[in-house]
């Protein structure tokens, strides 16, 4: 018995296997028991075909650009429909966004191709916001975006980047809307979500959100279901080609509005660290650092929960499992602090940020950051911060609940991340 309670107290997926899925709104359970009773593969497909022809169908495009695009899209697709066990619900959902990301890059491709000069668009050393999932990366770019020196994309250029965002226009746009309602449907879906993560089309986006366009970002693509050959299938090409062509969508979304510099944010990016600096030379880094036993267990309620949105299949332990198990996440941290120690990371391209000094203070955390990346925060940027602050107070969002474990679980998985939080000075909190 002594045993098998030891076994229990290591084991690294015993959140994954506790957690549970969030009752349906019903409505949701209702559609999806009809689905429950109709072909879905036929009814809403999502093979190649189908798919592409659509695509081209709707925007009258048909050149798709460089094809390293097609064999991921072709790995991604049939991962989902053999592997996902999506809901009717969750199907819908999941063709609409595939064909939102099809013709997305058709038009990019045709802007292109009308308007090579794009391509001599010079980018800014840009920021980019990383750390472990739920480590206040999403708080500091949403803070840091109401400085106007900051270009910081928000959800709906990321999805529909063409034709490209004029400054005239750019808050009137009628593609925030229609993305503002296609995002808001996970929490219409999924209320649970709204107090994990804001989902709106008005609201930054994540470099994943724009690498979907290439069709080889499990940093947002993962989202749409449980696809492991397809994530297998990516971990041998890494991020370049998906980076790259970020890199180029984000010369097109500065082109007709003009700004300083790019304010970014990858969760995916710590995993490519070396291919990041290949891609963006001159990146300055912020990296957010949490208690990554408070980390972990909220990211295990936060997948399982954008999981639960297109399907009834069980968290695995296999999803996404450098972010929700404590042995992944800690090869993950390790392997950065190598590529550092190493020099194959340069260290003065990194500025660290303290999760529990920014929820204290968070614009004189952000003060210290931009003084210590040697960059000047205008009192313009300083009144934007402070009235975003006041018009979205933390608490009046619903309170995100999760599981952390026991006292016995936490002295096993402290000394795992040990050499993390002695290397960055990272504060416990439980």
């Amino acid at each position: 018995m002594q045993a098998r309670d030891n076994d229990m107290v290591s084991d690294p997926n015993f959140r994954i296997k506790q957690w549970q899925a969030p009752p349906r709104p019903e409505w949701v359970q209702r559609v999806n028991q009809e689905g429950s009773y109709l072909d879905l593969k036929s009814v809403v497909p999502l093979d190649e075909n189908s798919l592409i022809e659509h695509a081209k169908a709707n925007t009258g495009l048909s050149d798709f650009g460089i094809d390293d695009w097609y064999e991921p899209f072709q790995v991604f697709i049939k991962a989902l429909d053999e592997e996902a066990d999506l809901t009717l619900m969750g199907r819908l959902m999941t063709r609409s966004d595939i064909l939102m990301h099809l013709e997305a890059r058709l038009r990019v491709e045709d802007t292109f191709k009308k308007h090579p000069e794009i391509e001599a668009q010079e980018l800014l050393p840009p920021i980019m916001i990383i750390g472990s999932g739920r480590s206040g990366t999403s708080a500091i770019q949403n803070l840091m975006a109401h400085d106007p020196d900051n270009n910081t994309p928000l959800i709906w250029e990321a999805l529909m980047p063409a034709p490209p965002p004029t400054a005239e226009t750019y808050y009137t746009d009628p593609r925030i809307e229609i993305a503002d309602r296609r995002i808001s449907q996970w929490g219409r879906v999924t209320p649970e979500i709204d107090a994990m993560h804001e989902f709106r089309g008005h609201m930054p986006a994540e470099l994943v959100h724009i690498e979907t366009i290439s069709f080889q970002s499990t940093g947002h693509l993962d989202l749409y279901g449980f696809v492991p050959s397809y994530d297998a299938y990516m971990s041998k090409r890494g991020a370049i080609p998906s980076m790259t062509y970020a890199k180029r969508v984000l010369k097109l979304l500065q082109w007709k509005n003009k700004r300083k510099r790019w304010n970014l944010k990858s969760p995916d990016a710590m995993r490519f660290l070396p291919d990041l600096f290949k891609v963006f030379p001159d990146v300055q880094l912020v990296w957010m650092h949490r208690d990554p036993i408070m980390a972990v267990s909220s990211v295990v309620s936060l997948i399982g929960t954008l999981f639960a949105i297109r399907s009834d299949r069980p968290l695995s332990e296999a999803s996404m499992g450098q972010l929700t198990n404590p042995d992944g996440l800690v090869s993950l941290l390790n392997n950065a602090i190598d590529l550092i120690e190493s020099g194959q990371i340069p260290k003065e391209r990194i500025t660290n940020v303290q999760y529990l000094d920014f929820v204290e203070n968070p614009l004189a955390t952000v003060d210290r950051l931009y003084r210590e990346m040697g960059m000047p925060l205008t009192e313009q940027g300083r009144i934007g911060m402070q009235e975003y602050m006041r018009k979205h107070p933390r608490e009046a969002r619903p309170k995100h609940k999760y599981n952390v474990g026991d006292r016995d679980r936490h002295v096993v998985e402290r000394k795992l991340f040990e050499r993390y939080q002695t290397y960055f000075d990272v504060r416990t909190e439980i």
